[in-house]
């Protein structure tokens, strides 16, 4: 574990723990900087990496038997469309497989591509992005799209 040092007062600092990185996290960081992006390990124990413009984030699941790739597609949207939200949500989890879009008590939609293939995750993970962007922006089109009346007759 590495150490910090955290100030107690303006005179003392004593060391705080940062949690372990999980060892498959640290090879997939590993990946992702041999195929040119910048991945940062938070102090969560999340990476975080950009993908055509969009903040991607990795981690593991406790049990060790898999992974989570997840990016936030709107933060604290008006309560007047979280009904418009879930339809969208609804809309893109019955048409996509792998990813699912969920919107959580405060507006917040993020989408989530999840795997308990935790062998050989590494190669994948380029597909995996690409379809969790296309996602996203298939959600934002999707929720951007003015619904347009009905004329019966």
């Amino acid at each position: 574990m590495t150490h910090q040092l955290a100030a107690e007062s303006p005179t003392i600092a004593l060391p705080t723990t940062k949690p372990a990185v999980d060892a498959s996290l640290q090879i997939i960081s590993d990946y992702l900087s041999e195929e040119g992006f910048r991945p940062k390990i938070d102090d969560s124990g999340s990476v975080g990496f950009k993908c055509e413009g969009w903040k991607l984030y990795l981690d593991a699941y406790d049990s060790g038997g898999g992974f989570r790739l997840y990016c936030c597609v709107y933060w604290e949207l008006d309560p007047t469309e979280r009904m418009k939200a879930l339809a969208v949500a609804n809309s893109i989890n019955s048409e996509r497989r792998c990813v699912k879009a969920a919107v959580n008590e405060k507006n917040t939609v993020w989408l989530t591509y999840e795997t308990h293939c935790a062998d050989e995750y590494a190669r994948a993970l380029g597909t995996v992005a690409e379809c969790l962007v296309s996602a996203c922006r298939e959600y934002r089109e999707e929720y951007r799209r003015e619904s347009q009346p009905v004329t019966l007759n």
